[in-house]
């Protein structure tokens, strides 16, 4: 029984948008919440308050690999209804938070197991329902996260101002659950009578074994690590070259929104110029934006121009895995591909921006009395980071693009 490429999809499209808007869109903005943590809740434990957005974004894709095992086995709609309420008590939880271990195990890996729950759900759910238009319907889907970073990152601030930021995360919490349970009501997978797996089977090894999926699971790992990054500095970047908080939300802001047009495009592209392909030009891209435009930008036009470059370029990269997977791999075990995938990615996200930030501060970008000696030259060293690993990646991406030729293979 072949997918529909339309109808009941569609629904699903919304949902799955639905839940990346609110789930992610608060992920996406965590560097709001860094900034504001370094600087006047926790002052001179910049490192220490890095590590809390990079576990949940960890613990979303690493947890995500065990329980997409789960989602086959209990349903998607279990999983989301869930993960909403450790996601919506993370949030909660964070407000009552006076060290910064307690937002370690609330607003990181609470938040984060929550989302591992929903996230391999909300990823493959589009690629099911689709064959023709699988890249576009998944780039609808996944650029809800896009649409929700920009609404949130100007939410945020703005909250964290007049409300002060416990009682701001109490109301993200309530946003965020009532999100999820509307998505957890409206998604239905569709598959084959019979064809959702249960256990890893003996074809799934065969995968993994691959050379192609191996060569995918690299070029993941490396662009991971320097991914996520700017969402998390950009803010504190801003504020230590003389911009206001204002702006260094507007940035994230910014970034967030090109990275909506970047992944609903990445998916209409994908399509017509090939998923591999696309995928990574917006890796190489991605590397190349921040080499050549971050490592030099002082003022707020040329770190606009960055984000939105970013934003652009990188917003596919996300998008495209699933489509890419299903593509290459079939359908069958694409919820157990997924969880692999994004949590070979999520290793990379949990050890990218603390490797990044723990660079600026040895080289003299930590705040030491309210003020960095040498933000310049820390922060060079961060941007040479994560430019040069994602580089690295995009090379690995494009040795996969010569293994299967970059074009589509036709597997439903």
């Amino acid at each position: 029984m072949a997918p529909p490429d339309g109808g009941y999809g569609w629904v699903v499209v919304g949902a799955c948008f639905l839940n990346n808007f609110s789930m992610l869109g608060i992920m996406f903005s965590w560097g709001i919440f860094q900034q504001l943590y370094k600087d006047e809740v926790f002052p001179g434990q910049t490192s220490a308050v890095s590590w809390i957005g990079t576990l949940a974004f960890g613990f979303m894709y690493i947890v995500g690999g065990v329980f997409s095992l789960f989602a086959a086995k209990i349903g998607y709609r279990k999983m989301i209804f869930m993960g909403s309420f450790f996601v919506a008590g993370g949030c909660v939880g964070a407000s009552f938070a006076t060290q910064v271990w307690h937002l370690y195990l609330t607003q990181g890996i609470l938040y984060g197991l929550g989302a591992a729950m929903a996230n391999p759900c909300v990823l493959s759910a589009p690629s099911q329902w689709f064959v023709i238009r699988r890249g576009m319907a998944s780039g609808i889907a996944i650029s809800g996260s896009g649409v929700g970073g920009l609404v949130f990152s100007v939410l945020i601030e703005r909250l964290n101002a007049s409300i002060g930021h416990r009682w701001c995360l109490r109301v993200l919490g309530i946003i965020v659950w009532c999100s999820m349970i509307i998505c957890a009501i409206l998604i239905r997978q569709f598959s084959p009578k019979g064809a959702q797996a249960v256990n890893v089977s003996m074809k799934d090894i065969e995968t993994m074994r691959k050379p192609a999926f191996l060569l995918l699971l690299s070029g993941v790992l490396l662009t991971s690590f320097g991914y996520f990054s700017p969402l998390n500095l950009l803010p504190s970047y801003a504020v230590d070259h003389n911009l206001t908080r204002g702006q260094g939300a507007m940035l994230n802001s910014f970034l967030n929104g090109a990275s909506f047009f970047g992944r609903f495009a990445g998916g209409i592209f994908g399509d017509r110029f090939g998923l591999v392909n696309l995928t990574v030009f917006c890796v190489g891209a991605s590397a190349l934006t921040t080499l050549v435009i971050w490592m030099f930008a002082t003022t707020l036009p040329v770190l606009l121009v960055y984000v939105i470059l970013y934003g652009l370029m990188g917003g596919g990269f996300i998008s495209l895995l699933a489509p890419v997977l299903a593509e290459q791999f079939g359908t069958g075990s694409l919820t157990i591909l997924v969880g692999i995938t994004f949590g070979v990615n999520g290793l990379g996200s949990l050890l990218g921006t603390p490797i990044a930030t723990a660079i600026l501060a040895s080289l003299g970008g930590d705040m030491v009395d309210g003020v960095a000696p040498n933000s310049d030259k820390g922060y060079r060293g961060a941007v040479g980071f994560i430019g040069g690993v994602m580089a690295v990646g995009a090379c690995m991406l494009f040795l996969l693009k010569l293994k299967v030729g970059g074009k589509r293979q036709a597997v439903a």
